[in-house]
């Protein structure tokens, strides 16, 4: 056999190799990927939204493409609170939701012959955000310095029931809904140690206490003349473990000057006290 004629036989084994090879790529059988549901958001949901069918979606998803904790039906997600911008087309995570409690409005829920006042209050005031609807608080009012004087703290209600804080009676931040069942989460959780960290709600700016007609007089009285704090009470300590306290203003010193920058040698005519309600009964002038 001539040497062209080898070059010939080569050539042909190595075109039906090639042939065989690409026949047996194209007819293999493709491996289908592992996906689960996701709901994901149909438009751009802000924060604080109240989560409706007509803002998500169920899709499938790759199972190495989706978090740990994203939700897997309607049901995880409706009625939810977002407490971060989801953008269009996200999946919606667990830990950017969280449960509204629901229930009729605070006034429905005011026992019978009581009041609701709303204080404000910041962080710090608040009990760090701490107290939430259905704790039980004292008040605690500080009157303004006089002079040199050491101002004092007075207790002026005790046992009053928070109703809400803010606009809404909301459930404690960490409830948030469970993680979707994934076949894949075990394994993303390990190779993703670190998940991002669920937001810290907003520290509140009001807060709305149960009282009588007789210490709402009192609270708001005293929230226009003095500062209030919170103090959060455990739940098992009775209401009358501790007598309220009478809030006294301080005057200053005969001689020393008026209040504001009145003129020296003037005093303000002392205050005796207020009126402090002790549970039901009323002490005081």
């Amino acid at each position: 056999m001539s040497r062209r004629n080898i070059v010939i036989v080569l050539v042909v084994i190595l075109a039906l190799g090639a042939g065989l090879l690409a026949y047996g790529i194209l007819t293999a059988p493709k491996k289908t990927a592992e996906t689960r549901p996701v709901v994901t958001a149909l438009a751009a949901i802000p924060a604080k939204s109240v989560i409706t069918p007509a803002m998500i979606a169920v899709e499938q998803r790759d199972v190495t493409a989706v978090p740990v904790d994203a939700a897997a039906g309607a049901g995880d997600v409706v009625g939810y609170t977002s407490t971060a911008d989801i953008a269009a087309g996200d999946v919606i995570e667990s830990t950017k939701l969280q449960k509204v409690a629901a229930g009729p409005p605070v006034t429905v829920k005011l026992d019978p012959g009581m009041r609701a006042v709303t204080i404000p209050v910041d962080l710090v005031k608040s009990v760090a955000g701490l107290a939430v609807p259905g704790d039980h608080v004292d008040v605690i009012a500080v009157p303004p310095r006089v002079g040199t004087a050491q101002p004092q703290a007075f207790t002026i209600l005790r046992d009053v029931k928070v109703l809400s804080l803010n606009r809404t009676t909301i459930a404690p931040p960490q409830e948030a809904m469970p993680a979707a069942a994934n076949p894949a989460a075990n394994a993303q959780a390990a190779a993703n140690p670190n998940p991002t960290p669920t937001p810290i709600p907003e520290p509140p700016l009001v807060v709305t206490l149960q009282v009588t007609p007789a210490q709402a007089n009192l609270l708001v009285m005293a929230d226009l003349n003095s500062n209030l704090r919170l103090a959060l009470r455990p739940p098992q300590e009775p209401a009358r473990s501790q007598p309220v306290e009478a809030l006294v203003f301080p005057v200053p010193e005969s001689g020393k000057g008026g209040p504001e920058g009145g003129p020296p040698g003037k005093s303000t005519s002392t205050h005796p006290g207020v009126t402090v309600i002790n549970g039901d009964t009323i002490e005081g002038p």
